[in-house]
């Protein structure tokens, strides 16, 4: 979900969303050879126009999609582990646990004060999570999280579970941030959000315990 620090995250005009299975970028040999060998795959921005941004990012983690989905979600617990999120409350929720709205505040960067973005997350469990924002702090935001079961082989043998965990987000925030800032967010930033992310849910999936 929604991690900052660019997942910033968590880390607009609506662009299209990941649809299901992997994307063809996920796909290209040089991003797999990334993810087999531990690494934050970040795409380069698909659009930048002044300050708006559209990133994309993937990461493998040796847990069931059910156990990542349970950390993604943990709204709770979120500032405990996400670099970046002070605070993250649900609003209102569906009955059947289809969508959410969630407020979070989130500081991207040290240069910049922190923000408020509200945020309506539809679920589907445990594949696909899709945000949009309502209201807040930034002009626009939109993004996906897409829960893939990565194909067993020889070198994973001993793993139970993995999971190639793709993310996708664009971000206007109506007003102008420097071009070193959104550079920064791509090398250190988002890789971060991801590796902890990756982090909770292996420690939950060697637990066998909710996070």
């Amino acid at each position: 979900m929604h991690l900052k620090r660019a997942i910033g995250t968590v880390l607009g005009t609506f662009l299209p969303i990941l649809t299901w299975g992997q994307s063809t970028w996920v796909g290209d040999p040089a991003v797999q050879q990334q993810l087999a060998t531990g690494e934050v795959a970040v795409g380069v921005p698909l659009q930048t126009d002044q300050s708006r941004m559209h990133l994309r990012a993937a990461v493998r983690i040796n847990a069931s999609p059910e156990v990542i989905w349970r950390v993604l979600t943990d709204c709770e617990h979120a500032a405990t582990f996400i670099p970046g999120v002070k605070r993250c409350t649900r609003v209102g929720s569906a009955a059947d646990g289809s969508w959410e709205v969630i407020e979070q505040e989130v500081k991207y960067s040290w240069l910049m004060p922190a923000i408020t973005a509200v945020f309506r997350a539809e679920y589907q469990r445990p594949r696909r999570i899709v945000f949009r924002r309502i209201s807040g702090d930034l002009k626009d935001e939109e993004g996906t999280w897409l829960l893939e079961e990565a194909p067993q082989d020889a070198a994973a043998s001993a793993v139970a579970h993995a999971t190639i965990v793709e993310y996708e987000l664009y971000v206007d925030p109506g007003f102008w941030v420097p071009r070193v800032l959104v550079r920064h967010s791509l090398r250190s930033e988002l890789p971060a959000a991801l590796a902890a992310l990756r982090t909770r849910a292996e420690s939950s999936e060697a637990a066998g315990s909710q996070p």
